[in-house]
């Protein structure tokens, strides 16, 4: 079995949270009442992860089957509740945006394997919470 591994610091500033991967890559956290922020809150980045991983997948799909793409992008929504002291996320939609000569067809197969299939972050967030998607492909010479 695979491990992950990461360290996870308070700055000393406000509620400012670092995260450093073992190759040294840092993610700045921060969500503190009242403080500046520093960084996204603990919320956007698992958000941010489901997306950027499905994000990852699309685009080594499209490259796979050569089709020329620009602005790639996936806007991500997550709908919260209050539940007592928590506010958990409750349901992820990922609206795909692509932009240049990509069939509509190719990049719905692509969003789809991606969330469906191949979305590590996605497969691990949808055990308890709904991920819903959405495929948008703009200046497209292709209509299908």
């Amino acid at each position: 079995m695979a491990e992950l591994r990461l360290t996870v610091s308070h700055t000393g500033r406000g509620n400012a949270i670092e995260c450093t991967t073992p190759a040294g890559a840092k993610l700045q956290f921060d969500g503190g009442e009242g403080s500046p922020s520093s960084g996204a809150t603990p919320m956007q980045h698992l958000l941010a992860s489901v997306g950027a991983c499905a994000l990852m997948d699309v685009g080594i799909i499209l490259t796979k089957k050569r089709l020329a793409f620009t602005n790639l992008r996936v806007e991500c929504v997550g709908t919260r509740e209050k539940k007592g002291e928590t506010n958990p996320i409750m349901g992820v939609k990922l609206v795909f945006h692509v932009d240049g000569d990509v069939p509509q067809k190719a990049f719905d197969d692509a969003v789809k394997l991606s969330v469906e299939k191949y979305c590590s972050a996605g497969a691990t967030l949808a055990k308890s919470t709904p991920v819903a998607f959405e495929a948008i492909v703009s200046n497209a010479k292709h209509s299908g």
